[in-house]
């Protein structure tokens, strides 16, 4: 009789796994295979950068907001010195929302930069964000991998004890890797993985950095394959120009937008400081210099990198694939 009750509650979990996809379709099988994918990302992950700890945003340092170099109460849709260059989109609080947190895990052997996003004003010590951002890369091989997770409209993601996306099994707390394909973050991250900014220029020291480093985005093998390995890592390599002695210069975003926003052309949500000279020139960082010597040196080069993003077949300006090395085993 057992063995009969046995095979009787077998068949019925069948047919309610078989009803739920009739009756549910693409939404349930989707629903499959984002675990699947989450996990098999997290294992690729694991085997060409590392094993991601669990952590808390509570750990990393705070981005500041000012105004004219001094820290001031902040409303909505203000201005500031240094505002965050990735919009924070319609529904956010505009672009200089303070209270973001940047926090490393390096070790020895990977470099994990963690971005504890802010996009609503909320009290320093809430330990919620609007999403939650992770680069991971093997400064040896170039393997970079890339984690995402996202509050809703009504609710915000918890920053407090943070599972690892590498972590088996795979944990729903991030974002499909699917849905991080199509966030398109190697497209401003076309460079190198770790991207200086004003805005998090702020807290660089305690950020990894690898400019001229390998660099590729891991990927899986078909029939799985995700989509990373169609961002673009190629870089120009103007001749004689000054910028690529400290950084490349990526096809993408570093190419347009970037080199715009940080050469005097400024972003949304600067402020008076931000758009007059030092403040509108970001790029090279802290130089202390005047703006006809900024002009003397750096112009030129700035002008033939905007031209070479837009005619990159120029001779002069040399486009070539970053270097990778890519796990052979």
């Amino acid at each position: 009789m057992a063995s009969y009750n046995s095979k009787r509650q077998c068949l019925s979990s069948l047919l309610v796994l078989f009803a739920a996809q009739l009756f549910l379709g693409p939404s349930f099988a989707d629903q499959v295979d984002q675990v699947s994918t989450r996990e098999l990302y997290g294992a690729e992950c694991r085997k060409q950068v590392g094993d991601i700890p669990d952590f808390s945003c509570s750990d990393g340092v705070s981005v500041p907001i000012t105004v004219d170099g001094k820290s001031v109460p902040v409303t909505k849709n203000m201005t500031c010195d240094r505002p965050a260059l990735l919009s924070n989109g319609a529904n956010s609080d505009g672009q200089c929302v303070p209270n973001s947190r940047i926090l490393s895990l390096s070790t020895e052997t990977m470099q994990i930069a963690v971005m504890c996003r802010q996009k609503i004003i909320r009290p320093a010590e809430k330990m919620e964000f609007d999403e939650i951002d992770i680069v991971a890369h093997n400064p040896k091989t170039g393997a970079t991998c890339w984690f995402q997770a996202e509050g809703k409209a009504d609710q915000a993601v918890s920053g407090e004890k943070v599972p690892s996306p590498t972590s088996k099994p795979s944990n729903d707390f991030w974002n499909a890797p699917e849905t991080t394909v199509n966030n398109s973050c190697g497209v401003c991250h076309d460079n190198d993985p770790f991207m200086f900014s004003p805005f998090v220029g702020q807290v660089w020291g305690h950020m990894p950095a690898n400019p001229f480093g390998p660099y590729y985005h891991v990927d899986l093998p078909p029939p799985h394959k995700l989509g990373f390995a169609k961002w673009p890592t190629e870089a120009l390599n103007p001749t004689g120009n000054t910028c690529i002695a400290c950084h490349r210069i990526g096809v993408a975003e570093t190419c347009r937008h970037l080199t715009d926003a940080m050469t005097g052309r400024f972003p949304e949500g600067a402020d008076d400081w931000a758009r007059r000279f030092p403040g509108s020139h970001s790029m090279p960082p802290e130089i202390g210099i005047t703006q006809s010597s900024w002009n003397a040196i750096y112009k030129s080069s700035v002008d033939q990198i905007r031209s070479c993003c837009q005619k990159p077949d120029q001779p002069a300006c040399r486009v070539t694939s970053i270097p990778a090395h890519p796990q052979t085993d």
